[in-house]
């Protein structure tokens, strides 16, 4: 009976994820038309992160007060310390942690423009009070970041900023993400009840179907009343919430770092990662879930179209167009920030080229390669495992060596006083020693041994690491030289981006007079769609299909001049256009120049036998 069960759930999930796709395939064609119109721009946006979400893996929102752990809880999931919880400054972008085979970070702009950075820079974005990192992120919408981790092969979470408190008692966030995310995990802090503004929020998320996850963070704090806190919560307001899972953040990643299957089964946050697994699978949620965004985005459709024929178009574009080309404080703002991104990839540059300058010996090349992770691959470490083994050796001989010497010269000194001769010398013969020199001249000797050997194969070390040296730091080098390159292909890549913000003012001016667009939407969305979305293939209430019908048919009564006289103004292309950079020309790259000399330690030399 259960197989039949799951067969049917799964044949279920087959045809609602079979007709999303297809849903989407519709809209793909519909954003295209739309997308070629400035007076709807903001409502083809809408559609864009429909139609990006619904094709994207489960998106899972972590939401909650300032500092009960969310960051934390993230790195703990993914374990690494990937984000920085800082205790001064919290998070101040909503964070997208994607899966991608080439980590990065992508800071995504009110104005769809987008910046890659090195993986290193998430602090810049997301917590430096730094003033460049302040004009970024005044012009910032959310950033992305891209990490290699199968927990994001099905799942996408969401780092946000903390909940403010706004009107009517009620805590706020942010409508729009509201909109793109699936599943909501609602972070306390254990002992920490949920207060009244955050409790209206709840409220106005069930009223939209939304049933968060409740998620009591720092159960170590006080396991004993961890209960007790979530019988109160859940007395308060646990039929608002789809289920309430105390865990510790911190135990789990002092878990990882120990390897401690205890503390791991104390922090309760295996139950929390198959929690988070099992929202990853729910397709047929995020198919209804992409349907209610779409009908609510059909609706704002309609009051655009509809108020479309009172706007003043020719004034409108001109006005847009201006505002790019006339307007200094907006060009000088949308400047600021390029410059303050040119900075942040100037200061890498500057380092990256400086790195290895001040590298003279093999310890510092070793310490340089722990935190410039740029400088590693596969035969970077081999290399440093060789020469770790090669100055861990060195580290023993020295101090077997000293221990030697120690006990030598208090033996000398013994002997010398006691028989007026010198153990250099070797016991005298025929002289009736006691058995105390003896035993401790036969200690000496074993020490000089093992001396012996490890000197031996302290030489065989540094052969080894000798014969890599040259091939490896002129390896080393290259990969300090492709960084550089890396960074220069970022600034290049922001240079065309602005290029084509300049071409896509020009468009719309060009096609201030092509009002067809609308109309073939609307012809699109009567013959195309609506049949669609009215078929079985669709689940939708009664009400919901009455709705379908009643705002199609507004959208396409509304009658559109498209006969329009072309634009009488063109923007200015001869304005500045690229971001000069001379960070070549500037900042040469200094290369790794280890010699031989500057790796070999100098080592005391091998003690000497004592003759018995």
């Amino acid at each position: 009976m259960s197989e039949v069960k799951d067969q049917l759930q799964q044949t279920v999930e087959q045809d609602t994820s079979k007709s999303l796709q297809q849903l989407i395939e519709r809209l793909k064609p519909l954003h295209v038309m739309l997308s070629q119109n400035t007076y709807v721009k903001h409502t083809t946006s809408r559609l864009k992160r429909i139609i990006d979400d619904a094709q994207a893996k489960i998106t899972v929102l972590l939401l909650g007060k300032e500092r009960v752990g969310k960051t934390t809880i993230i790195n703990a999931l993914l374990g690494r310390e990937l984000l920085s919880a800082s205790k001064t400054n919290p998070t101040s972008a909503n964070t997208f942690i994607k899966y991608g085979e080439e980590e990065c970070v992508k800071a995504v702009f009110l104005d769809g423009m987008v910046a890659t950075f090195d993986i290193g820079k998430i602090e810049l974005l997301t917590t430096s009070d730094a003033f460049c990192a302040q004009i970024i992120r005044e012009h910032m919408d959310y950033i992305e970041i891209y990490i290699k981790h199968d927990l994001l092969k099905t799942v996408t979470i969401i780092d946000s900023v903390a909940l403010e408190i706004g009107g009517k008692n009620t805590a706020y966030f942010s409508e729009i993400l509201l909109e793109r995310v699936d599943e909501i995990l609602w972070v306390l802090n254990n002992g920490s009840p949920a207060t009244d503004p955050e409790i209206n929020l709840l409220t106005k998320l069930n009223q939209r179907g939304m049933k968060p996850h409740f998620i009591i963070n720092a159960i170590d704090r006080s396991p004993s009343s961890v209960g007790e806190f979530s019988k109160q919560e859940m007395a308060k307001y646990g039929d608002k919430c789809a289920s309430m899972l105390g865990i510790s953040a911190l135990q789990a990643i002092e878990a990882k770092k120990t390897n401690s299957v205890q503390q791991l089964i104390d922090s309760q946050f295996t139950q929390f990662t198959q929690l988070i697994q099992q929202l990853s699978n729910n397709n047929e949620k995020k198919t209804h879930h992409t349907i209610e965004r779409f009908l609510d985005w059909l609706h704002r459709l309609r009051n655009e179209i509809e108020g479309l024929p009172m706007r003043e178009p020719y004034l409108s574009a001109i006005k847009s167009i201006e505002q790019y080309t006339e307007d200094n404080n907006y060009e000088y703002s949308l400047q600021q920030r390029d410059m303050a991104i040119v900075t942040a990839y100037e200061e890498e540059y500057v380092h990256v080229s400086g790195v290895l300058k001040s590298v003279q010996t093999l310890y510092q090349l070793l310490q340089i390669l722990t935190t410039e992770i740029y400088l590693r691959d596969d035969v970077v470490e081999i290399f440093e495992e060789r020469a770790v083994r090669y100055q861990q050796a060195v580290l023993d001989y020295r101090k077997l060596h000293s221990e030697y010497s120690q006990e030598y010269n208090r033996l000398e000194k013994h002997y010398s006083k006691t028989y007026g001769a010198s153990l250099k010398q070797g016991f005298t013969t025929g002289s009736n020693h006691s058995k105390n020199f003896k035993e401790r001249a036969e200690q000496l000797n074993i020490l000089q041994a093992k001396c012996s050997d490890l000197f031996l194969l302290i030489k065989d070390y540094e052969k080894e690491v000798l014969e890599h040296l040259y091939k490896t730091q002129n390896h080393i080098t290259g990969l300090a030289e492709k960084r550089l390159q890396s960074i220069v292909q970022q600034v290049n890549d922001l240079n065309i981006q602005r290029k084509r913000e300049r071409s896509n003012i020009k468009s719309y001016a060009d096609k201030l007079s092509e009002f067809t667009c609308i109309v073939e939407a609307q012809n699109f969305i009567r013959d195309a769609l609506k049949p669609f979305l009215l078929s079985d293939a669709i689940p939708l209430t009664d009400k919901e299909r009455n709705q379908v019908i009643n705002t199609i048919d507004c959208i396409c009564a509304v009658g559109l001049s498209y006969g329009v006289s072309k634009a009488r103004m063109t923007p200015q292309t001869d304005q500045q256009l690229y971001i000069q950079s001379d960070f070549q020309s500037n900042y040469h790259l200094q290369a790794l120049r280890l010699t031989e000399a500057d790796v070999i330690s100098v080592l005391p030399n091998i003690p000497e036998e004592i003759m018995m």
